[in-house]
């Protein structure tokens, strides 16, 4: 059942993605149609007679579904592989089906070949992978439709059962489209962005939920928003750390959108030559210190007028550590890659 919503839910994302995209949706129904009729109306290539919902014995699914996208005319094929989703469209070649199921917009490959097998069932082999045997698959229609948005500054998590969702700081949602053929049991979290505060859940505009964490029976169309507001006593551990800051032939301009910073630091070799490095990495509000692991750093040359002339890139996979401290304020900086010593920065004022 799980995996049978995940797939619903991928596809519906996938269309809306298209959609997105000013190209018409692949449909995502699973008609009664034949084959035969739908390709040659979608206008794909004829001979192919295999399409639908499918699984194997280890319960990976995927899809064979006709595009009806004049933009990308051919198959629309998907699958998910353990956790691992993919679905794009994807053109007949000979007796199979052959191409890159990754998204256009998308970076990476994911190269499948399907081909049919037995009376009613199909093989999808993987380019320098594994090949999965399918059988057709009844697939629910579904039938609740719950989304599950924000108002304010805060994002949401969501798992299906009772536990606790995972919340993924770096990747948050926002929203989420939860699809099901019949009633489910699924636990909601809100959590709020720094300087805001959860207030209350509401379902299809009315008052609902004061706990931040809710287990529900989703058994109805519903619309549920985690309401935020500011949190007027929020006092932000970076505050007084946004500026410009000295050390030596060095200088440092320092920012931050929420708990995470952005550190450019420039070196002066000459009048006419110059070092910078791009640093970014989340602060731990407890330590003050950031941890970066793509730090980039370039060599400069400027111009009588002191403009960025020419410059080289040396590397974008610098590490290193910046400790701030509130007394000066100031920071310490450690490169893995410079043969520098750790160097220490101090406030420049703005009328400096």
């Amino acid at each position: 059942m799980k995996k049978q919503c995940c797939l619903m839910i991928f596809i519906t994302v996938l269309c809306m993605l298209t959609a997105c995209g000013g190209q018409k949706a692949a449909e995502t129904a699973g008609g009664s149609q034949t084959a035969a009729g739908a390709a040659e109306a979608a206008g794909a290539v004829t001979g192919w007679t295999r399409q639908g919902y499918f699984q194997d014995e280890n319960e990976n699914t995927m899809w064979i579904l006709p595009s009806e996208d004049e933009e990308h005319p051919g198959w629309s094929v998907g699958c998910m592989l353990g956790e691992d989703l993919h679905g794009w469209y994807i053109q007949q070649e000979g007796d199979t089906l052959h191409g890159n199921i990754v998204p256009d917009y998308e970076e990476g490959e994911f190269i499948v070949t399907v081909s049919e097998e037995g009376e009613d069932g199909v093989q999808l082999a993987v380019d320098g992978g594994e090949t999965y045997h399918f059988a057709p698959m009844d697939m629910p229609e579904a039938t609740i439709f719950v989304s599950v948005n924000v108002e304010g500054n805060g994002c949401i998590a969501y798992t299906e059962g009772e536990e606790t969702p995972e919340v993924d700081k770096e990747y948050p949602f926002q929203s989420a489209q939860i699809n099901l053929a019949e009633p489910a049991v699924h636990t909601i979290l809100a959590w709020p962005k720094p300087g805001w505060k959860f207030v209350k859940w509401t379902k299809d505009g009315e008052d609902f939920s004061t706990e931040a964490q809710v287990t529900l029976e989703l058994a109805e169309t519903a619309d549920y928003i985690a309401v935020f507001e500011e949190d007027e006593d929020y006092v932000s551990p970076y505050a007084g750390l946004e500026g410009s800051y000295v050390c030596d032939r060095a200088r440092a301009d320092v920012s931050f959108s929420e708990e995470t910073a952005f550190v450019v630091v420039e070196w002066a070799d000459s009048a006419a030559e110059g070092t910078r490095w791009d640093l970014i990495g989340e602060v731990d509000p407890e330590t003050l210190t950031m941890h970066y692991d793509s730090g980039l750093m370039r060599k400069l040359t400027y111009n009588s007028d002191g403009d960025i002339e020419d410059e080289t890139r040396e590397y974008e996979d610098g590490t290193g550590t910046i400790t701030f401290t509130k007394e000066g304020p100031g920071f310490t900086w450690h490169d893995d890659k410079s043969d520098r010593e750790d160097m220490v920065f101090a406030f420049m004022p703005a009328d400096e």
